[in-house]
């Protein structure tokens, strides 16, 4: 199932040649008007889904192994509290990249402003702190979150949290995902054999800017505040604005975050007046699905 998120015509004309190259019945391509973003697209995507697990790949990865099956031998083969799984994540060169990490939270964001923080507690930053973690040897291991270019889960889970949500246009939707999941008491795994190339932010307009993308630079920052303003207290979310103000500072500085200063301040002041609150995980749901 190909979600085609309102790409230019001269694209679909080429996926629509290609497809019919293959000359395969199986695959549904659903185009889109309008870019609906990465939580409609998928939600969009899995109505479609007759199965009882579902994938969702981005469009920017290339299967290495036969990582598919990993994923549903070991889903066939674990308790239903085992909700997904995702897999080894490389570079083009297959060196490793990012597959899972750790929840956000503000002690990440103090520590991304730029100061050196993180080297007062590094081992436990690198474990219990940091978002992007890296697969390391063989062992299946735990994960708070996996990242979204690979995310492999049951059905019926998926369909109990009513998908992405869809308020998050790019970034911080699967996050959002795994913390439901894991409110509910639902487990996730990397398994490490199964191994995917991600050539990350392919599906990001690179455009704008050899160096930095403003665009990409706004949406992570919607996302975020969104994200903060659903799961944490509001003085959280009112510590995590001025944070971002000095991260914005201290890395623009450091030559880290393009060439505009002011556009930058722009963007931040946008995504600061027009950050809504959001109803934080309601528990109602989380009751009623332990019956």
């Amino acid at each position: 199932i190909i979600i085609d998120n309102a790409s230019l015509p001269a694209d679909q004309l080429k996926l629509q040649s290609g497809l019919r190259e293959l000359q395969h019945d199986n695959i549904r391509v659903i185009f889109s008007e309008t870019n609906t973003g990465f939580s409609r697209a998928n939600n969009l995507g899995s109505k479609s889904a007759k199965g009882r697990y579902l994938l969702f790949l981005n469009p920017d990865t290339l299967i290495i192994n036969d990582a598919i099956k990993i994923f549903f031998d070991f889903l066939e083969l674990s308790d239903p509290k085992t909700a997904a799984c995702g897999g080894n994540l490389l570079h083009q060169n297959h060196t490793p990249n990012y597959s899972y990490g750790n929840f956000p939270g503000l002690l990440y964001e103090i520590c991304s402003i730029g100061f050196g923080l993180r080297y007062l507690f590094n081992e436990y930053y690198k474990k219990k702190v940091f978002i992007g973690l890296m697969v390391e040897g063989t062992e299946i291991r735990q994960a708070s979150y996996i990242t979204g270019a690979d995310i492999f889960i049951r059905t019926e889970t998926f369909k109990l949290l009513n998908g992405f949500d869809e308020n998050f246009f790019m970034y911080y939707e699967e996050t959002d995902l795994f913390k439901r999941l894991q409110q509910l008491g639902y487990r996730s795994y990397i398994l490490p054999e199964a191994k995917i190339i991600h050539i990350e932010g392919g599906s990001i307009d690179q455009s704008s800017s050899a160096s930095f993308n403003y665009n990409k630079f706004g949406m992570i920052l919607e996302s975020k505040l969104y994200y903060f303003s659903k799961w944490f207290p509001p003085y959280i979310s009112a510590i995590l604005k001025p944070v971002i103000l000095l991260q914005i500072i201290v890395q623009y500085l450091k030559g880290n975050k393009g060439g505009s200063f002011k556009k930058l301040i722009g963007i931040y002041r946008r995504n600061i007046k027009t950050s809504h609150p959001a109803n934080r995980f309601p528990s109602e749901m989380t009751r009623e699905s332990q019956k």
